[in-house]
């Protein structure tokens, strides 16, 4: 290589690629993917309904506000307050967040899958959603 052509090489650049673009068309959502997807959605939420009134109970136990509700609750009923106040123990809590969400996960599950049935419904007779995807 000659001393001439070293700095023609170093000065040029390779030209940027072309972006490309593509356009896609959803005119269809798989039923069973879309309740799988919505069974993983709805167990996440309950869970986290689970693990959040654990720890609200916790915290208002450990912090002694529970047991100042407890009082207060006692003080204006007298001696009809005791079915109240066993709603207010762990096991209560505990089995109400359960119950609460295992129906969170059966509606978030069945509203997955009826909103997929609904789009499909309506992709017949609009065509679908377009997308536009490019690559950088």
């Amino acid at each position: 290589m000659t001393e001439a052509a070293a700095p023609q090489m170093r000065q040029t650049k390779p030209a940027p690629a072309p972006v490309k673009q593509v356009r896609l068309r959803l005119t269809y959502i798989d039923l069973w993917s879309a309740v799988k997807v919505s069974a993983m959605v709805a167990v996440v939420v309950a869970v986290a309904i689970l693990v959040l009134n654990i720890a609200i109970w916790g915290i208002l136990n450990a912090t002694g506000i529970l047991g100042a509700l407890e009082g207060v609750i006692s003080d204006i009923l007298g001696e009809g307050a005791g079915g109240i106040l066993a709603l207010l123990e762990f096991s209560q809590v505990f089995a109400l967040s359960l119950v609460s969400a295992v129906i969170n996960l059966v509606s978030i599950t069945v509203l997955g899958s009826l909103g997929a049935l609904i789009y499909n419904a309506i992709a017949k007779i609009t065509g679908g959603y377009l997308l536009g995807f490019q690559s950088n």
